[in-house]
């Protein structure tokens, strides 16, 4: 192809025609830069064709070339595995003439200690390895045992400093470009500073770190580095290393990351490496769109609530919270009981993808524009986040390529700073909350200044209210690292680039929120057996048809932990319909919801009642009722002993009985009418003052 058009109002698109046909196609900048297949690049036609025509094949190697030692170390290789393997034949036809059998590996030790010059098995393993591997030829094998530092040339630290810094800034990019595309990257920076770099003899690294990333700015001129004599003395004239040493060198660098790790802190410290080499640090930098990078953590609250029936203190809400790396903005959260879990992501993505048009409901007036499906969503190790159901819910959400392909990135385990773009936002909401809400949990330096279990009187809903105006004034926030611009002016300012397209939130959608069960299930007389109850429903009657070729059909479900008397049937990602618990059937034709740690609750106190016999549907139903009954009953008597208690403590000694809330607004009324009576028979005639004094001392006026 032939690129034909570009339009700066479109970037992210691209007109190319058939070189052979002439005929015009479209393509975006994510197909040219897919990982799968490769693209290629190239000046002229001849230049791609150059590259097809490559070949990388090695060259045989010459004796006349290697050291004698080599050669002799090449000779005892052959020498040895010949003679093990010669020893070896004799054994296996031995065991052929005498009909019988041995172990093998015994025989191959046998023959290693019967060499001249014993040698151990493993050795011997080695010596076999790389006899196979140059298929017993003298001189490749010992081409082979050179040195692995054999040939390569001496570079100097400051050269080395450029290659590294190249390396870590643009091989390590997501997706990560090819190693032609990073050398041709060095190239331009080469001959854009004039072979101009930086001098790591000069000074400490922190002094140079502006410096360094003036140097990678190529939107810029290198003259006004090069007047400014400060800075004209910390830099130096570099060599570009060839080509055919930096490929050696990436793919000696990349083949062992864990020695190349280690050689790059030995030369530029482990901060450095830390805070440029790898990947999960550099959203920031890299992200150049909303959506394109968006993280993901979750945060204990430091706030204490109570129920609504007892007021009684619950356990603390995690708060799961989506941050967009482009704008700071804070596209989705989610507010539940659970520590973190599948529910906790899906539940963000989902208020994340739609907009939020219920911000009148929490006392909210300004805007909350952002919405959308994240092009690559970063999370935590955490096992809960190797998900089926996520995996299954991204591509429903892609439909086929119709909307946005969500890519799934991990991050490192036990590697907290990687999400310090979420941690920053959660150090904000905590230290406003401990000031904020009665309740919040203290330092442990301050926490005898109250107790927060006794100041606790929110409810869940006050709590996700003030969540709610906190993050939307975080919103309208100005932030340093965005030029004094708020997240919110930030995003829709990337708003000009890309406009986020929701797919349409239709039932069959709402339905790849829930989780996925693990296994595919097939369906039996009694319908589908999940939880140990079974599952149908009247339209799915075609379910127990088989395939067309004539194979039983497997289904995969969707449920929702909170109610687990209806599931979602899917085939081959299309939702089917809904089945309903024959189990939780009622009289009135209604389902009883039952949340699933009540019914593994239920399950666990029927085999504890009996231990020797299995359980049925039945048995632990009937338990679960009666647990809700016990429940409801220890509730009630709570209540009455609370009122007591209450009623024993207005009475005690010392004090006058205080009537109950009937006398005491009986006692009001009485009181209002005889002062309203009273006030009725005042005569308001005026009089003197001075008669009244004079009366008193029983004088006259």
């Amino acid at each position: 192809f032939q690129i034909v058009a570009w339009d700066p109002a479109h970037p992210l698109d691209v007109e190319a025609c058939v070189v052979e046909s002439g005929v015009n196609q479209h393509f975006t900048i994510m197909d040219l830069f897919a990982p799968e297949p490769i693209t290629q690049f190239g000046a002229t036609v001849d230049a791609i064709a150059a590259f097809a025509r490559s070949d990388g094949s090695a060259s045989a190697a010459d004796t006349a070339g290697l050291p004698d030692h080599l050669l002799k170390r090449a000779t005892v290789v052959i020498q040895t595995v010949e003679a093990v393997q010669s020893q070896l034949e004799q054994i296996q036809r031995s065991w052929r003439l005498a009909d019988t059998s041995g172990s093998l590996t015994a025989a191959t030790r046998a023959a290693c200690q019967a060499l001249p010059t014993p040698i151990s098995l493993s050795q011997y393993y080695v010596y076999r390895r790389i006899y196979r591997l140059h298929a017993g030829s003298r001189a490749l094998i010992a081409a082979a045992l050179h040195r692995s530092t054999y040939q390569k040339t001496r570079i100097d630290p400051n050269a080395q400093h450029f290659v590294d810094t190249i390396i870590r800034r643009f091989y390590r990019s997501n997706p990560p470009m090819r190693a032609q595309t990073v050398y041709r990257i060095a190239q331009l920076l080469w001959e854009h500073n004039r072979h101009w770099w930086l001098n790591r003899t000069h000074g400490p690294d922190s002094d140079q770190t502006a410096l360094l990333e003036r140097l990678l700015d190529n939107r810029r001129p290198i003259d006004d580095v090069l007047a400014d004599s400060g800075l004209v003395t910390q830099l130096t004239p570099i060599s570009l290393p060839a080509r055919s040493w930096f490929y050696t060198y990436l793919r000696w660098f990349c083949g062992q990351p864990d020695e190349g790790a280690q050689v790059y802190i030995t030369r530029h410290g482990q901060a450095d490496w830390d805070a440029n080499f790898l990947l999960f640090d550099r959203f920031i930098q890299h992200a150049s769109l909303p959506l394109q990078y968006v993280c993901a953590d979750h945060y204990l609250l430091d706030v204490l609530h109570v129920d609504e029936e007892f007021r009684e203190v619950l356990p603390r809400l995690w708060l799961t919270v989506l941050i967009d790396a482009y704008s700071r903005a804070i596209v989705g959260f989610f507010l539940a009981y659970e520590p973190p879990n599948i529910e906790s992501i899906q539940g963000a993505l989902r208020h994340a993808i739609w907009p939020k048009t219920n911000l009148a409901e929490w006392g909210v007036a300004l805007p909350w524009a952002c919405y959308g499906i994240p092009q690559r969503l970063s999370l935590d190790n955490a096992w809960a986040h190797h998900s089926h159901s996520l995996e299954d819910l991204t591509r429903a959400l892609a439909n086929a390529g119709q909307y946005t392909q969500m890519d799934v990135l991990w991050r490192p385990p036990y590697q907290a700073r990687y999400g310090a773009l979420v941690e920053r936002v959660f150090g904000n909401l905590s230290g406003q909350l401990r000031e904020l809400l009665p309740g919040a949990i203290l330092p442990a330096g301050q926490r005898h200044w109250h107790q927060a279990s006794a100041q606790a009187c929110l409810l869940y809903r006050d709590v996700l209210r003030v969540l709610v105006q906190l993050m939307v004034t975080y919103m309208h926030t100005p932030h340093r690292e965005l030029a004094g611009r708020t997240p919110h002016e930030q995003w829709v300012q990337g708003l000009q680039r890309m406009v986020p397209v929701p797919p349409p939130f239709t039932a069959h959608l709402e339905r790849c929120f829930w989780r996925l069960f693990p296994s595919t299930r097939g369906v039996t007389k009694e319908g589908l057996a999940i939880f140990g109850m079974h599952y149908w429903d009247g339209p799915l009657g075609g379910l127990r048809s088989p395939d067309r070729q004539g194979r039983p059909r497997r289904f995969h479900v969707r449920y929702d932990p909170m109610d687990i008397s209806r599931v979602a049937v899917f085939e081959a990602g299309t939702w089917l319909g809904d089945a309903f618990a024959r189990e939780l059937r009622l009289p009135d034709g209604r389902f009883e919801s039952v949340s699933l740690w009540e019914l593994t609750l239920a399950k666990a106190l029927e085999r504890q009642r009996h231990p020797q016999t299995r359980s049925r549907p039945q048995s632990w139903l009937i338990a679960l009722l009666e647990t809700r009954e016990l429940i409801a009953q220890r509730q009630a008597e709570k209540k009455t002993i609370r009122r007591k208690v209450q009623h024993l403590q207005e009475h005690r000694r010392g004090r006058p009985p205080m009537r109950s809330a009937a006398d005491r607004d009986a006692v009001e009324t009485a009181q209002c009418q005889s002062s309203q009576q009273a006030l009725a028979q005042r005569d308001d005639t005026p009089t003197d003052v001075r008669n009244d004094v004079l009366e008193l001392l029983k004088e006259v006026l």
